[in-house]
């Protein structure tokens, strides 16, 4: 190695003496320019997130961990002109949501984060202008608020009291965290919520033919979305996540929950999950099942979804391809769902999928009792990542004659970055659906990132 250059240097060292000279004298040395620069989020104090140079001298607490405390305030904006028109709705409106996240960094492994959604409510109402509807709603809808949609601290033990254990040898790297956070198990299909929790997880566990092991202890107690029918209270909820990676070049997910409701509506939820490549394609094959304690209880539901996720690209090409399908067998929900994530089977496919804003429905988005279906796309690049374009065909069927839920989409989906922070989405649908009239929709949005 010559002198002067080190296996982690980022820039030359040429004049050995200098850079001594300079050190000395606490004068600056200069680093090379960033040949990608960074983009800014919208407030910040403390050293620059993705920044160059020193870093600023920490903070020793009384149990010697040393703090950095840095903020961040980052988020999106979204407006969108959409209509929408299906059997029980009729309307045109121009929407609009605002998702703001604050981020208190104290260390590498410690931070406080805060949301806020100020232009929208938890019932699903935003702020913005409805031009024509088959309802009485008024044209002006204002729905600002301050409401903290998530507050919740992460951390990990043995890094907050170093003391534990000096060597870093011992089992101390246990992490949680505490408060109103956003939850997402088995891809969203098992739990899709934001609620008061506490998790702790212990990480790196090795096991015979499980290189790597996760484990995380969850506990509910507020603000819990219910899915059931006639339960009213907030109920608790309990749950045990297991994530592996295995000997066998797959991951594996194996999730328990156990909601608890004070009027003894109590059941089960479990999820098991494969993912891996098989040739070319990756796949992900989930069944999770939804278990009542009290089988003739009428708040509760019971059922088992299956689903399969293929992907792929092509030879000499960045285009994608992709075919999900599902089977449910009686009308399976999830142990906790927000109002506005749509059915279990929101990731399957854009048609499956809530927007997220105003009163726009999801295209195929019924009641998933007793049915099966499948979904196939194509995603086209236009020179790059930063135009694209996705056509996606869906289908579903229902395994009793009486319940006549069959349906067919067609969805369109063209996207355009504007710059490095704004974005222009088109989006349509149309689709029929027996017993039904047909349904269709265009929307318009600009998505602005800061």
């Amino acid at each position: 190695m010559p002198e002067g250059r080190g296996a982690l240097s980022f820039y030359p060292i040429t004049d050995k003496a200098k850079i001594e000279k300079n050190r000395l004298s606490d004068k600056a040395i200069a680093y090379p320019a960033n040949p990608v620069s960074r983009l800014s989020p919208l407030l910040e104090f403390g050293d620059d997130f993705l920044g160059q140079g020193p870093i600023k001298p920490g903070i020793k607490t009384p149990f010697e961990q040393m703090l950095q405390p840095t903020f961040l305030l980052y988020g999106q904006f979204r407006s969108a002109l959409q209509s929408y028109d299906a059997e029980d709705k009729d309307i045109v409106q121009w929407s609009t949501r605002l998702d703001l996240h604050g981020d208190v960094k104290l260390s590498g492994t410690e931070r406080i984060v805060f949301s806020l959604r100020p232009l929208d409510n938890d019932k699903g109402e935003d702020t913005g202008f409805i031009f024509d509807s088959d309802g009485d709603e008024d044209n002006w809808h204002d729905q600002t608020n301050g409401k903290l949609t998530q507050l919740f601290f992460e951390g990990e033990i043995g890094e907050i009291f170093p003391r534990l254990d000096p060597s870093d040898s011992k089992t101390w790297d246990i992490g949680f965290s505490v408060g109103r956070q956003e939850l997402k198990v088995q891809d969203g299909i098992l739990l899709n919520d934001t609620f008061d929790a506490l998790g702790i997880t212990r990480n790196s566990l090795i096991a015979q033919g499980l290189p790597n092991v996760r484990l995380t202890a969850l506990y509910g107690w507020d603000d819990i979305d219910n899915p059931f029918a006639n339960v009213t209270s907030p109920g608790r909820l309990y749950g045990l996540l297991t994530q592996a990676d295995t000997a066998w070049d797959n991951s594996l997910d194996l999730d328990m929950i156990y909601v608890d409701n004070d009027n003894s509506a109590n059941a089960w939820y479990l999820g098991l999950g494969s993912t891996q490549r098989i040739g070319m394609i990756n796949s992900t094959f989930r069944i999770n099942t939804e278990i009542p304690l009290d089988e003739d209880s009428s708040a509760l539901s019971k059922g088992t979804l299956i689903t399969a996720e293929l992907s792929g690209g092509f030879a000499h090409s960045d285009d994608l391809w992709y075919v999900n399908s599902f089977l449910s067998f009686d009308d399976f929900s999830s142990a906790a769902r927000s109002r506005d994530g749509g059915v279990p089977l929101a990731n399957i496919g854009m048609l499956f999928s809530p927007v997220g804003m105003g009163q726009y429905g999801v295209p195929l988005g019924d009641s998933i009792e007793d049915t099966y279906g499948a979904v196939a796309g194509y995603q086209h690049f236009f020179g790059g990542i930063g135009s694209q374009f996705i056509v996606e065909l869906a289908a579903r069927s229902s395994m009793k004659s009486q319940q006549k839920r069959d349906a067919v989409g067609l969805g369109f989906r063209y996207q355009k970055s504007l710059s490095r922070q704004t974005l222009l989405r088109f989006d349509t649908f149309f689709a029929v659906k027996e017993k039904q009239q047909s349904a269709k929709g265009v929307r318009l949005e600009w998505l602005l990132k800061f």
